[in-house]
């Protein structure tokens, strides 16, 4: 069994056993939604309109129609245990897609083992049934085909391209344009190529040829533009309106105040975040290896994009590491470092170690299991589950006019209640909608002018958390009747 070999059965092996171990059985509130808006569109089909907002009528474009129908269809057919291990199985998916892109593009057996696995507690808090878990691949894979594309020329990877930016416009259409700055630093690169090749540049800023970064002409531009023209007509093939518009109409909006994975990162929180920046400047600013200036654009655009929105840092664990792992191989081959050789031939060497460690991978992943697997499918500490339960048997759903917190009304859609929000915050948006007021806003600032925007909307109930500001202010106004509570949810009745 050659060292390759070995190196490889273990890095699957260690990466099914870690993603199993990993994924939580709990679901996300916008998997309810996702699973409620997939059976609508199967049933009646897309009709750009929404159905369970109680308040008025609101367009709906059904960003990620295809991957609602998937998870529906999963649902349908295995039910809450078919969701979660299909998450799994999309999750195994993506950190293979990680190691065999890092192998293909650095061929170093060893580094791509590392940062996949380090890849995984990285990335577990987005292993969830939610439509990037699928996007982030086609995005890898488009950076994958790009470089393909500039080193070949190859006309297969400007379909295998246009077929990436028509699933991604159909999967997740909010965030489609990503697929347009994955293009920059490939164009910015060549732009900068022809600019120091003028007089001007020579003149001023003449050629270093001891230059840190190297500045490269894309061979093949001709083709790498082909593909990026036809991308971008691949948002016309989708029934949502939005793949032109939405990173304008989003910058507007007010989501980026309330929605935590909207507000800035807060670096402190992502140790790996730090130690992978600290690497790269360490690598350029200590060593002779140079870096492509596509590359530095990749790694500080996505670090950049991290930073202004604390979602955006899965492109970088994803993306970004690979511009950094193919930076710590040129280093390595520039400097001549034989450790990770010498660990291969250490591991051909010694099978009890290859055995060693992938029984410690097993037993690690069986212990993370066994806490993720304890997870209820819907926690009731998060959902009302009994609360929905007291609704349906007790109160006329079909004249409920229900206030509910922002985190539960993707719950309450599945469960045939009308809502008054849910996590589909764009929905809720002036800019999206076309009223002339925002409920997103309002749900926001509720504690503030409670009775007047109940007055305005004509709410008969609230259902709120114990742990909200919200709960407390109820409970000393004498206006409002509690008619059910449990452990974690309060259903007043507005006297």
């Amino acid at each position: 069994m050659s060292s390759k070999f070995k190196i490889r059965l273990f890095a699957i092996i260690s990466i099914v056993f870690l993603c199993v171990g990993v994924t939580i059985k709990s679901f996300q509130n916008d998997t309810f939604y996702i699973i409620k808006v997939g059976e609508y569109i199967v049933k009646h089909g897309i009709d750009l309109q929404d159905h369970w907002c109680w308040i008025t009528k609101l367009s709906y474009t059904y960003p990620h129609w295809l991957y609602d129908v998937i998870v529906y269809f999963i649902y349908s057919n295995f039910g809450n245990l078919g969701v979660y291990v299909s998450t799994i199985i999309f999750f195994i998916i993506l950190i293979l897609t990680i190691y065999v892109i890092h192998l293909k593009l650095h061929k170093n057996e060893f580094l791509a083992l590392f940062v996949s696995l380090l890849s995984i507690p990285c990335l577990y808090g987005f292993a969830t049934a939610r439509a990037q878990l699928l996007t982030i691949i086609l995005f890898l894979l488009e950076v994958y085909f790009i470089e393909k594309l500039i080193m070949t020329g190859m006309k297969r990877y400007i379909i295998f391209l246009t077929l990436v930016s028509l699933l991604v416009a159909n999967l997740h259409a909010t965030i489609w344009v990503f697929y347009f700055i994955l293009y920059l630093p490939f164009l910015c690169e060549h732009l900068f190529y022809y600019l120091r090749q003028s007089r001007f540049f020579q003149k001023f800023y003449p050629l270093k040829r001891d230059s840190k970064v190297l500045i490269e002409k894309i061979l093949h531009i001709k083709e790498l533009c082909i593909s990026f023209m036809l991308g971008a007509s691949m948002g016309m093939l989708t029934p949502s309106k939005i793949c032109y518009t939405y990173i304008f109409r989003i910058m507007m909006g007010n989501s980026q105040k309330f929605i935590i994975e909207h507000s800035p990162l807060i670096v402190i929180q992502h140790p790996c975040f730090i130690v992978f920046i600290l690497t790269v400047l360490l690598i350029l600013i200590f060593t002779k290896t140079r870096i492509k200036l596509r590359e530095l654009f990749m790694i500080c655009g996505l670090i950049l994009m991290s930073l202004v929105s604390g979602r955006h840092i899965i492109f970088f664990y994803s993306i970004g590491v690979l511009y950094l792992s193919i930076l710590v191989c040129r280093y390595l081959y520039d400097s001549g470092d034989k450790t990770l050789d010498v660990l291969i031939y250490f591991i051909e060497k010694n099978r009890i170690v290859y055995l060693f460690l992938i029984i410690i991978v097993m037993l690690v992943s069986y212990f993370q299991f066994q806490k993720s697997f304890a997870y209820d499918y819907v926690p009731k500490k998060d959902y009302p589950v009994d609360a929905v339960s007291f609704m349906h048997n007790n109160l006329n759903i079909d004249e409920l006019k229900l206030y509910n917190d922002y985190g539960v009304g993707s719950y309450l859609m599945f469960q045939d209640i009308p809502v008054f929000i849910d996590s589909r915050c764009d929905l809720y948006l002036s800019e999206f909608n076309g009223l002339d007021y925002s409920i997103f806003d309002d749900v926001m600032e509720i504690a503030y002018n409670y009775e007047k925007k109940f007055d305005f909307y004509g709410v008969t109930h609230a259902l709120v958390s114990k742990s909200s500001l919200f709960y407390k202010i109820l409970l000393k106004d004498e206006n409002y009747n509690i008619i059910y509570k449990d452990k974690n949810f309060v259903l007043f009745e507005r006297v």
